[in-house]
């Protein structure tokens, strides 16, 4: 493979990791936004459209200072390391008048499946610009790595009629891709898209999630072949068929909204894991998983863990 991912797991050769500039970061608050704790969904409806700089200094330091050590430390591991393009003028209050929003989590305004990239449809309206500053990498992997690129309808601007399909619910499992659906963020509209797209022999399989879980991987990480961390509380229905007999590390809510589920794989056996879910951890050394803990507690206040603020771009793993 010269680009793509097919599983969660296998030797992360490239990935996109984001950008948190402290003085770009503007509070943005939408009804949406029913996965923020009471604190955050307080906080954010209070400062709406004031930088988190002016209001909480150090929480924006942090989430700088701990995003770009994360992308020292992959590539010290020998990944390859791209960032978003840093916006600016028109395309940074697009949809956003007061710059509102973050490039911190990449995760999900874009989705690689096998040689697929794809332009996610973000419920967040001041989300929606994010795919601009990953533009110039999608492009590059089109271009000189043969990626086919296609671009996820946008849903409505009052965030009820999707599609909606966003890359922190979408899982991968070989041929089986897993998309979570909360009514937050990714919907069966989306689901149906990214199946059309695929085709066979995909099998886009759609996990129904609490109404106030934000994504996918804030309730489920697969770890490896036959081992996984999830959270009961949050899937409605239980965990997809085809994983319901593997090893299960269960998580409660209040580990979940820590983002445990919330890793970042480097290879078979080997991981990253925000060093505060020390439990977890703990569960995953028992079973024979290297964790590199990480601090990353600035950025999971704003939601998003590990996994949020990468997205692989060259994984190597095979099909089935």
């Amino acid at each position: 493979m010269r680009f793509g991912a097919h599983h969660e797991w296998g030797k992360l050769r490239e990935a996109v990791v984001g950008i948190s500039p402290a003085e770009d970061f503007v509070v943005f608050y939408e009804e949406s936004a029913r996965w923020m704790t009471p604190e955050v969904a307080e906080f954010s409806r209070r400062h709406a459209g004031r930088r988190l700089l002016d209001i909480d200094p150090d929480w924006a330091k942090s989430c700088e200072r701990q995003v770009d050590a994360f992308a020292e430390l992959l590539a010290r591991e020998g990944v390859t390391v791209h960032r978003p393009q840093r916006l600016t003028g028109v395309e940074r209050t697009f949809l956003a008048p007061n710059g509102e929003g973050l490039q911190l989590f990449p995760r999900d305004p874009m989705i690689v499946v096998g040689d697929h990239v794809i332009d996610a449809s973000l419920r967040l309206i001041c989300r929606q610009r994010e795919r601009y500053g990953l533009r110039p990498v999608i492009q590059q992997m089109v271009q000189q790595r043969g990626a086919r690129w296609s671009t996820a309808p946008l849903g409505s601007p009052n965030c009820v009629d999707g599609p909606y399909l966003e890359g922190g619910d979408t899982l991968l499992n070989g041929h089986e891709i897993y998309v979570g659906i909360s009514g937050c963020a990714s919907d069966l509209a989306g689901a149906d898209w990214l199946q059309a797209l695929l085709g066979t022999p995909y099998r886009v399989i759609p996990v129904a999630m609490k109404s106030n879980v934000l994504h996918l991987d804030c309730a489920l990480a697969l770890v490896r072949p036959g081992l996984l961390i999830y959270c009961p509380e949050k899937l409605i229905d239980g965990l997809p068929m085809t994983l319901r007999g593997w090893d299960k590390i269960p998580v409660s809510v209040e580990e979940a909204t820590r983002l445990a589920t919330n890793g970042l794989i480097l290879e078979d056996g080997r991981m990253m894991a925000d060093a505060e879910n020390l439990r977890v951890i703990g569960e995953l050394r028992a079973r024979g998983m290297d964790v590199i803990p990480v601090p990353f507690d600035g950025p999971i206040r704003l939601g998003g863990g590990l996994r949020c603020a990468h997205h692989p771009l060259l994984r190597e793993s095979v099909l089935a």
